[in-house]
């Protein structure tokens, strides 16, 4: 993969923390949703890291990616199990 490739995906990594943060700040029922949005970001970034040997950031986007699915547990999958 070219560096650019590696820039394109972070750039979108960044739209969706943006937009994420964003659905937070509202402070909606629909803000739950943020979480499977980092996610997606999360995941694209912790992909680029790895294949960029950056472990700071490799470790700090898995730590994040961990946080983002208890979250989807919590927030989305648990009032279905948990009725």
């Amino acid at each position: 993969m070219t560096s650019k490739h590696y820039e394109n995906l972070k750039w979108f990594a960044t739209f969706m923390f943006v937009l994420a943060g964003i659905l937070i700040s509202f402070n909606i029922p629909e803000s739950k949703w943020a979480f499977p949005i980092f996610a997606v970001g999360h995941t694209i970034v912790l992909y680029v890291f790895l294949k960029l040997k950056d472990k700071p950031m490799i470790f700090q986007n898995a730590f994040f990616l961990s946080i983002d699915i208890f979250g989807i547990y919590q927030w989305l999958l648990s009032p279905i199990f948990f009725v």
